[in-house]
């Protein structure tokens, strides 16, 4: 007997189906997410990828083969995660082998390419760990292929199924730390959860495309987000992703050379595009080997870390979120829980992510090899959406203090996304009126507000009032930088030019940059900023300061010496600036940020 042919209309109805039955379920894929770290996000990250393929199959289709290649590409723009990728990279080998196949509308020649995918989602995996998503596939595959093609997918998905549920609970003892916390590895779980409403849509023998608007997007209720208490500190830092276009690499050589950067690297290629993903300490050299073997396209680096933190020991029950232009030690950072934000900056047709995938070291290397000149803007809507997802699972209210909004849009889109918010957290955005290390500053006195107790409201009014007291000078080595970037009007800036001033630039009472004093050299510059600090230290006296620079650390730190002698104590911290910054400012700057004590 001839294998049944399958229903190109029926495969798009079991994708979508088996999408939503994932996106419906994602909360708790999220909350028994403990391997390979206890980062609650499996069910976020295949979200991401189950939407893609929702969105790519409602266009229009004409045969199976033009299904499954919808299906591969979306799923390789939409994957997120360990489990993600590696399901990405099942679909894309699923296609792959279907295209070689005589009758590529078979049920015989899906079955067989089913099997065939699984050495591709193997070799994606740097170090494959049973009693994963890789397991589970592989055992569904596997019984799928021993069961006699002839019959219809309605007669041999649901044997299928049983034999993946079956691996599906086995995982449970397969990894300790799935064993200490008595749940499923939430990768296979995803997984099985797919197949469930893939198999469902052909044994219901649908055609039609299913309603989008029955996703249910209520709580799931009955597993504790603490349950989860024997999980390790994640070795790694960053969980980084890169999407890839025009790659010149195989996905061998990749992981070869990714292999020195950390672990849980796995590869997904698909024709020229490939998506990469690491557990890496510095997502910044990840991204600058990948630049060269293709074109970023999308990148995240997810603080670990942080999150593990917080779901161990949350330090207090407001959350305190900035963005990555208030320059503050990523120590610090760390050690209080802050969430940051990262700009986005675009150089030679890359776009980098601020203080993660790129440093302003690199940045001036970059931009100065290359002759281009950098641009920067604001996170996107839904970078901003997906934090206070995180957040409202874990804080009671979230304060977030922005760049001045007068020089950049994340203020009104943080704004924005706070208002679409669903969750009864209480969320204030403050313009913070600074940048850089001011806007650090403040971020500091709310860090100890909120962790000395203080209430949401009182928090907010005191930050509100705060802003006026601190203050931020920047000693100017090249001007063209700050007039490109209209952080200084372009006539005084073209004047200061003509006569070789060197400036000193601060900031107006809204966030705009303006002109404060000048001199004719660095030296000259520089006393000033410590005239100024003094003044300033007599009239209301100076609580606290910081020095930071734009690739001049030796000339900071001499900086720094003469103002500890002058005003008798040493600064809070000294380091480089954001990329940001350093976009605007130029290479050679040096900046102090101070806060008066007056006024509190």
């Amino acid at each position: 007997m001839e294998s049944q042919l399958i229903d190109y209309k029926e495969l798009v109805n079991a994708f979508q189906q088996g999408a939503i039955l994932v996106l419906n379920e994602r909360r708790e894929l999220n909350q028994i997410n403990v391997f390979p770290v206890s980062d609650g996000d499996t069910g976020s990250n295949l979200a991401s990828l189950m939407q893609a393929i929702l969105e790519e199959t409602k266009k229009e289709s004409t045969s199976v083969i033009e299904v499954f290649e919808k299906v591969a590409d979306a799923s390789l723009v939409g994957a997120r995660g360990n489990s993600g990728i590696i399901l990405a990279q099942y679909f894309n080998g699923i296609y792959n082998n279907l295209l070689i196949q005589e009758e590529k509308s078979s049920v015989a020649s899906f079955v067989h390419s089913v099997k065939l995918a699984i050495v591709e989602a193997y070799q994606a995996i740097s170090d494959p760990v049973e009693g994963t998503i890789i397991t589970v596939i592989r055992s569904w595959a596997e019984a799928l292929n021993d069961i006699d093609p002839v019959h219809g997918l309605d007669k041999i998905l649901p044997k299928a199924l049983t034999k993946a549920e079956q691996a599906l609970e086995h995982t449970t003892n397969q990894l300790k730390v799935l064993q200490r916390n008595q749940v499923v590895d939430a990768g296979a779980k995803g997984f099985y959860l797919f197949m469930v409403g893939f198999t469902q849509a052909f044994v219901d023998k649908e055609t039609e495309a299913p309603d989008r608007n029955y996703i249910d997007d209520s709580p799931k209720i009955g597993i504790s987000e603490t349950r989860h208490v024997n999980t390790a500190e994640p070795k790694f830092r960053y969980c980084t992703e890169v999407l890839l276009d025009q790659v010149t690499k195989s996905k061998a050589e990749i992981q070869m050379d990714l292999a020195p950067y950390g672990d849980s690297l796995i590869v997904a290629v698909n024709r020229n595009n490939a998506r990469i993903h690491i557990h890496s300490n510095r997502p910044d050299e990840v991204l600058h080997y990948l630049s060269k073997v293709g074109q970023p396209m999308q990148q995240k680096a997810d603080d670990m870390l942080l999150q593990y933190q917080i779901n161990q020991q949350r330090k207090a029950s407001i959350a305190l979120v900035t963005d990555s232009i208030a320059d503050i030690p990523s120590e610090y950072l760390l050690a209080n829980q802050i969430h940051v934000l990262p700009m986005n900056i675009l150089i030679g047709g890359t776009s980098y992510l601020d203080k993660l995938t790129i440093q302003s070291k690199q940045f001036f290397e970059l931009t100065n090899a290359l002759h281009d000149r950098a641009t920067s803007s604001q996170p996107t809507l839904k970078t901003v959406e997906n934090l206070f997802s995180f957040l409202e699972t874990r804080y009671e209210a979230v304060i977030v203090i922005t760049v001045a909004k007068k020089l950049s849009g994340t203020f009104h889109t943080v704004k924005e996304a706070a208002k679409k918010k669903t969750s009864s957290v209480k969320i204030e955005v403050i313009d913070s009126k600074l940048n850089s290390a001011a806007q650090g500053l403040l971020v500091m006195n709310a860090n100890e507000l909120i962790q000395s107790g203080a209430g949401f409201e009182d928090v907010v009014k005191h930050i509100e009032n705060k802003r006026n007291k601190l203050k931020i000078v920047v000693s100017v080595d090249d001007l063209d930088p700050m007039i490109e970037s209209g952080r200084i009007p372009q006539f005084a800036g073209k004047i200061a030019k003509k006569i070789n001033l060197k400036p000193i630039v601060s900031l107006n009472e809204t966030g705009e940059g303006k002109l404060s004093d000048f001199a004719f050299s660095l030296k000259g510059n520089e006393r000033k900023v410590i005239q100024q600090l003094k003044k300033h230290h007599k009239k209301n006296k100076v609580r606290r300061y910081v020095v930071i620079h734009a690739g001049e650390e030796e000339r900071a730190l001499q900086l720094k010496n003469k103002l500890s002698e002058a005003l008798g104590f040493q600064p809070s911290y000294m380091m480089d600036i954001s990329t940001v910054v350093a976009m605007s400012a130029g290479q050679g700057s040096i900046a102090v940020a101070f806060e008066e004590e007056s006024g509190e």
